[in-house]
């Protein structure tokens, strides 16, 4: 079982958004080469059956299927430069 801790004020924020699903998945960005970014939409994924959900406090949270985490599991806060969800604690290549 994955290890997922939200912080107060991504509760908060998730609250805010009125639901109760997030879903952690990576995207690819393609900019002089391909690069591997954690994202971290509200809401429910459009293909569940491609996730594991957890549930924590309340939250679905639906991350990706085979996501690998560090010992610690991961953590998901609001960045205050940008005031959206982040996550730490996922192990993944960079560079695609």
């Amino acid at each position: 079982m994955l290890k997922i801790e939200l912080t107060d004020d991504a509760m908060d924020y998730i609250r805010k958004k009125n639901t109760d699903s997030i879903t952690v998945d990576m995207m690819s960005i393609y900019y002089g080469g391909q690069y591997n970014e954690p994202v971290v939409p509200i809401g429910k994924p459009s293909f569940p059956q491609n996730y594991d959900r957890i549930d924590v406090n309340g939250i679905k949270v639906y991350i990706f299927k085979g996501a690998e985490t560090e010992p610690g599991g991961i953590k998901i806060s609001v960045e205050e430069s940008n005031q959206r969800l982040h996550v730490t604690g996922l192990v993944y290549d960079k560079t695609g």
